[in-house]
This record gives structure tokens, C-alpha cells and sequence, in this order.
């Protein structure tokens, strides 16, 4: 679906990062026109989070310079923390607000009832990176979709071309794995990405299977300031600038730059390189060159690249210490004897404010003329007000004192700064169903054994499952391109999406041959797996990529046509449990296999070494000797755990679900069937095998 009419080239939108007041001063300034904060629930850590007194004046800065203020509400929450999270937003609503930036599906839903005029901006953390998927969030009430960082500039043209607003991220830092989909500081720390609390770990030591090398992992920056002009011509409505963990000055020369490239003029890369880099910045995902140079698309940061910035940050902090003028003043001063000082004054934007002042006295020497007048409310210093046109009256030859017409002058200036301060006023709907309310809770106890959901990804593996699969019941699950190989009389089994599309026609093509095939069931990862899906008549469910942590979310799928939902491995098994006596559809969970930890654009052990292993010894090792093997799907790559998830022994913990999920991606047959046989009689047969985060440090 595109647009009809082909998008006015108009000045796109730059949106700057702020953890700090100084930060979003910094960004003003020097000319952003949106700035993002977190105050609580967003994907940074409490460091950069704002208190609500300091939302409240953030929001009036940004709305003094008529920029927006959008706040990062882009975490995963429990049903628990809804309530806490419901007095958050009303919070959030008053001091002023214009967007949320969102991940959660529950959330999305939850503010699209509550505040339904506030603009929905769909995270990066959500991985939309087709058109389908954007279509599939505008739906769900989005008003703008933050895109994926790993699209290509052809890819972000075809988005931009549909009727909803388009963020693009230009300038800052590059996570190895697609946003939304990183498991490893949870999984490896107890640290949830999808809770703003990351690790980092990709920036730590990292060894390929033919040596060392310290950037394995860790890209290089992004900056695309030299493609400003393609972007603005294809349409894009917003700069994003990543960043709310960095200096005010990192902020103030990003913005700067991007300003200037708007504007037709060369930025200072060198300057903008000094102020915060990893070895240089990359942009190989635009320009689509990343797999001839992938080696330079990784970086790390290096001692000179912070004694760099060192020296650059007195400069850069005399460009935003005064505000810039950006608004003209004209004045009316109108004196009447025995009345007082009357001063209206407007501005360009249509604001008029009058103030009143003292009654003015009979000249005893000299009346007050309009060049001196001029003088006084020409001082307009330390604001955003520039002078530009003064008329005077004062026909009965009175004077004002020097102090008074100051004063009226700021007085002035004032009611002028809390004119443009107005903020949108968004209604709050209050009695909305409660996530909590114990009439939502169905029937604690199933009436039947959970059945496995098994996922195979070679034939071998599928032919023995074939084998075990008429002794219980069982359902299969398989990747479109092993399907394609299947016979007609074993379509029963389920289509598992893959988690990354390159080519969104092609994979709707696929599908649609495998329906005709007599394939009727889809396992979806993603937003466009659902809008598609449910074009073709598939049912759908479902799969771990949709992050389901609470009741909200699963209610948002099942509107959306899925007949179940797998909850996500970052929760806890008690709350799993209360989740499955909630949520009215079946519910199923990833209980084997090796998590897939990062899911990847880019294969790190081809870049370090040239070429591709071709499934040989593909791991990474980290600096504990861990070794994390690197699978290989068609489009994108996974980085699963060291150890296996293996929970056969503790399945009386997980008897709530419909589903138990068993993913298989190395195994012989032979271990398959061992595997299987242990799920069945709930006993341990595993070595170097983890549970998760099931029992400890996961989402209650």
C-alpha cells in the first residue's frame, strides 16, 4: 500500500538524545526540533532517567523552542507493574509529553485506550524492518515506525513511501545484534536489554575460531550525515540520534552536524569523530556495501579516540551556553497621562501578550523619547527573542523610568515564553479493565498433558520426530525452506516464520505456495509475519520473537487472529504459571534448546577471517573460555548459548502450559530421541545444560 500522491521534500525532523537537562538545553540550542527522555520503563538505564520535575521542564524547554519532547517508554513489563505503570502515564501526560516511543504490545494497547490522541511511536526494540510490518503497527495505532538500524537505503525508501511516519537512526551507536532481539545480557547476567539494563557484553573481548581480535563483536558507530539529502528526498520524517547515555557536548556536535548537512553545508567529521567514535563510523547497512567490507563495518573504542574528545568539549560546550534567537519581538508602547504603561507585544508565530506598568510621570526635564525607549526593550540578552520593529505613543510628553520599562520589558518576555510553553492537552479515559482483576484469571488446572511443540531445522531431524511423533501427540514445526522440501502428506506440521525477512514479496510468495501445498499453520516472530499471514488464510501463533510478558500483550495477539502465544524465556516460572491462568488462549514456552542469544545482519567469524566456514567450528569464544556456536539461516545469522536450556527434570514447574517448546538445531538423531524420551518421563539425562532464567533473575 503506498501513497497516492508522492511526498512533498520537506526539512525532516532531528531528534536528539537527552539523559540530562543540560542535554536537552545542548540539543535546543543547537537546533533539534524533538528531543527523547526516559523517565522509568525505557531501554537505558535509570542513570539517564528523568525525575517527572525534570519531564515537566523538559517539556516546557522544548515546547519554549517549538520543539516536541517524545518520552522512551520501550521495555517489556508484567502484569504486576501495570498499576505502577498507569499512575506513570498519567504523570507522563501532565507535564507535557507530545509521543511515546513503544515496545511492549501490551503497552501499546494499553496507551492507545487510555490516551488515544497521544502520538504512538513504535521502538526500534520492536525489529520492524518490512512494510507490512509498519502497515501491521499503524493498525495497532501507531503514528510512526522507529525503523530497524539494519536496513538498507532501498529498504528504508519502501517504508518511507507508506502512508505513516518514518524515524530513521542516523547518527551514533550500532548494536551487533537487531534491537529488540538481544538475549545475552539477560540470559549470561540477569541483565534484560528488553529492560534497559544491557551489558554490553558484544563490546567485550571476543575470539574467533583463528585467533583474537577485541571487536568481534562491537561495531563501529553509525553516522549517515553524508546521506542527509537521499534520506530527506525519499521522504524520511525524522533524524533519530542515538545516545541518551552520552555527554551533553556529544549531543550539541551531532546535532550541529546533521543541522548543517540540512542546510547544504560540510560538517566537521573530524569534529564530530573527536567528540565520540569507535575507530571511525560506518555506514554499511545503508549503503548496502557491508558484505564487501564488513571488517571496517567493526570497532572498538580506543584510548586515543577518548583523549580526543577531551580536547574538543570546552569548544563545543560555548555553542550552546547562550540560546539562539529564533524568534523576533515587535513592541507597543503606548504612555497616557494618569493611566498606567501599556506594552503589547507579538511575535511572528501570531503569540500577543499586554502588560501593564506603572502610570508615568510629567516630564520635569525631558519626555521619554523612542529611540531611548527602543533602547531599553531592545535588551533582550539571555533569551530566545531577537528585536526587530518598535512603535511608541506618548503624545502628552510623559516619561518612564529606565527600571519600569525593564520591568514590563520581562514581563513581557515571560507571558511570551509560557504562550509558546502550551501544551497539548490529552484526555485520559479512566475505568479501563484492570490486568490485576482476578475475574480474568481462567481455571488454574489444565485438562490435559502439555503437548511439545518440536522444532527441527534438517530433514534428519524432521524424519526422526516423524518416527516418534504417532507414539504421543506432538506438533512439528519447521523453517519455510525446510518445508519446501516436505512431501504432501506431511503438511500437518506447522511454518515457522524466520525471524528476519530480506525480500518481503518473496517470502509472501513462499507462503502462498506452501498454503497451496495444503501448510496451514504459522509460527510468528514478527509483525509482518502476522499481517501477511493472515492475509493468505493461515492460522496463526504465536512464536518467542513477540516478547509476551504480560496479559496485555497476549490480548493484543489474540486480536490480531493468533490462537496462542509463547511466553517469553526472560520470565520467570511462577509467573509463567499466572500468566497461563490469565491469558484465554493456550500459551506455550521455550523449555529446550540453545537460546539463541543475538540474532545477527552481519556473520562476525567471516569479517575477521575473510570467508565463510561453511558450518564448520562456527563458534565465538568469550574471555571465559565459553564457546557460543554461530548458526547460519538463510538472511540472517543467530548466536546461541553456550549451554543448553534443559528443564526435563522440572517440568512439574511449567504444567500450566499448553505448549512445551523444544528446539532442536545441532542434534543427531540419536540425541533427539534421548532428548524426547526425557521430556516424557521427566528425568535428567544432560550435561553443562542451564535452566534459564526460569528460576532466578528473570521478569516476575
Amino acid at each position: 500500500m503506498k501513497r497516492s500522491v508522492k511526498k512533498i521534500i520537506k526539512k525532516p525532523e532531528i531528534l536528539a538524545p537527552a539523559g540530562s537537562p543540560e542535554a536537552v538545553l545542548a540539543a535546543l540550542r543547537c537546533g533539534a526540533n524533538a528531543v527523547y527522555v526516559g523517565a522509568g520503563y525505557s531501554a537505558r538505564n535509570d542513570s539517564a532517567d528523568f525525575t517527572f520535575s525534570q519531564l515537566q521542564q523538559a517539556a516546557d524547554l522544548c515546547h519554549l523552542y517549538h520543539a516536541k519532547l517524545h518520552l522512551a517508554v520501550n521495555t517489556l513489563l508484567t502484569d504486576r507493574e501495570f498499576p505502577e505503570f498507569e499512575t506513570f502515564l498519567k504523570n507522563a501526560v501532565q507535564c507535557g509529553i507530545d509521543a511515546c516511543i513503544v515496545q511492549d504490545l501490551g503497552i501499546l494497547s494499553y496507551i492507545h485506550e487510555t490516551v488515544p490522541d497521544l502520538p504512538l511511536h513504535a521502538s526500534t526494540q520492536m525489529s520492524i524492518h518490512t512494510p507490512q510490518g509498519a502497515l501491521q503497527a499503524r493498525n495497532l495505532g501507531c503514528s510512526r515506525i522507529v525503523l530497524a538500524r539494519e536496513l538498507s537505503c532501498g529498504q528504508i525508501r519502501e517504508i518511507a513511501e507508506l502512508p505513516i511516519e518514518t524515524e530513521v537512526f542516523v547518527h551514533g551507536a550500532l548494536c551487533m545484534s537487531v534491537s529488540g532481539q538481544c538475549s545475552f545480557s539477560a540470559i549470561a547476567g540477569g541483565r534484560s536489554a528488553n529492560r534497559g539494563q544491557c551489558a554490553q557484553a558484544c563490546r567485550l573481548p571476543w575470539r574467533t575460531p583463528s585467533g583474537d581480535n577485541p571487536a568481534a563483536l562491537s561495531l563501529k558507530d553509525l553516522t549517515l550525515v553524508e546521506h542527509v539529502k537521499t534520506l530527506q528526498e525519499m521522504g524520511v520524517d525524522s533524524f533519530k540520534i542515538e545516545g541518551r547515555l552520552k555527554r551533553p557536548e556529544y549531543v550539541a556536535a551531532a546535532v550541529t552536524a546533521f543541522q548543517m548537512a540540512l542546510d547544504g553545508k560540510q560538517p566537521d567529521l573530524k569534529l564530530l569523530e573527536s567528540v565520540f567514535s569507535r575507530n571511525g563510523f560506518t555506514d554499511g547497512y545503508f549503503t548496502g556495501r557491508k558484505q564487501e567490507i564488513k571488517k571496517d563495518m567493526f570497532g572498538f573504542r580506543r584510548k586515543e579516540d577518548v583523549l580526543a574528545g577531551q580536547q574538543v568539549f570546552s569548544a563545543i560546550r560555548e555553542t550552546y551556553r547562550n540560546p539562539p534567537k529564533i524568534a523576533n519581538l515587535d513592541f507597543d508602547l503606548q504612555l497616557q497621562a494618569g493611566k498606567p504603561a501599556v506594552l503589547h507585544v507579538s511575535d511572528q508565530d501570531g503569540n500577543q501578550v499586554s502588560v501593564c506598568g506603572k502610570i508615568p510621570e510629567i516630564a520635569q526635564n525631558q519626555p521619554l523619547r523612542s529611540e531611548t525607549a527602543e533602547k531599553y526593550f531592545r535588551k533582550l540578552g539571555n533569551t530566545i527573542y531577537e528585536f526587530h520593529h518598535m512603535k511608541f505613543q506618548n503624545p502628552d510628553g510623559l516619561t518612564l523610568s529606565a527600571s519600569d520599562c525593564n520591568a514590563m520589558r520581562r514581563d513581557a518576555v515571560e507571558q511570551c515564553n509560557q504562550l509558546r510553553q502550551k501544551k497539548e492537552i490529552y484526555q485520559i479515559l479512566e475505568n479501563l479493565e484492570n490486568s490485576e482483576n482476578p475475574e480474568n484469571f481462567k481455571n488454574s488446572e489444565k485438562s490435559r498433558i502439555p503437548r511439545k511443540r518440536v522444532h527441527v531445522r534438517t530433514m534428519k531431524q524432521f524424519q526422526a520426530i516423524q518416527e516418534l511423533k504417532s507414539k504421543s501427540e506432538c506438533i512439528l514445526c519447521v523453517p519455510i525452506d525446510l518445508a519446501e522440501k516436505i512431501s504432501e502428506q506431511d503438511v500437518t506440521v506447522w511454518l515457522e516464520a524466520p525471524r528476519i525477512i530480506q525480500n518481503e514479496k518473496n517470502y509472501q510468495d513462499r507462503l502462498e505456495l506452501l498454503f497451496a501445498k495444503g501448510f496451514r499453520d504459522l509460527l510468528c516472530h514478527n509483525l509482518t509475519d502476522i499481517r501477511i499471514g493472515q492475509k493468505i488464510g493461515y492460522h496463526l501463533h504465536g512464536g518467542f520473537g513477540l516478547h509476551c510478558t504480560n496479559s496485555r500483550t497476549a490480548d493484543s495477539l489474540i486480536g490480531q487472529g493468533l490462537q496462542d502465544v509463547t511466553l517469553s524465556y526472560e520470565l520467570r516460572s511462577g509467573t509463567i504459571q499466572e500468566l497461563c491462568r490469565k491469558i484465554p488462549c493456550d500459551c506455550g514456552a521455550y523449555l529446550y534448546g540453545r537460546i539463541p542469544m543475538m540474532l545477527l545482519r552481519i556473520c562476525p567469524i567471516r569479517a575477521q577471517e575473510g570467508k565463510c566456514r561453511h558450518h564448520k567450528n562456527c563458534v565465538l569464544t568469550d574471555r571465559t573460555g565459553r564457546k557460543f556456536p554461530l548458526y547460519c539461516n538463510p538472511n540472517y545469522l543467530e548466536l546461541l548459548n553456550a549451554e543448553v536450556l534443559f528443564l526435563g527434570d522440572k517440568l512439574q514447574y511449567f504444567k500450566n502450559l499448553s505448549y512445551w517448546d523444544l528446539y532442536f538445531t545441532d542434534e543427531t538423531p540419536e540425541q533427539l530421541r534421548e532428548i524426547w524420551q526425557s521430556y516424557y518421563n521427566n528425568f535428567k539425562n544432560m550435561k553443562n545444560y542451564t535452566r534459564g532464567l526460569y528460576f532466578k533473575g528473570g521478569l516476575c
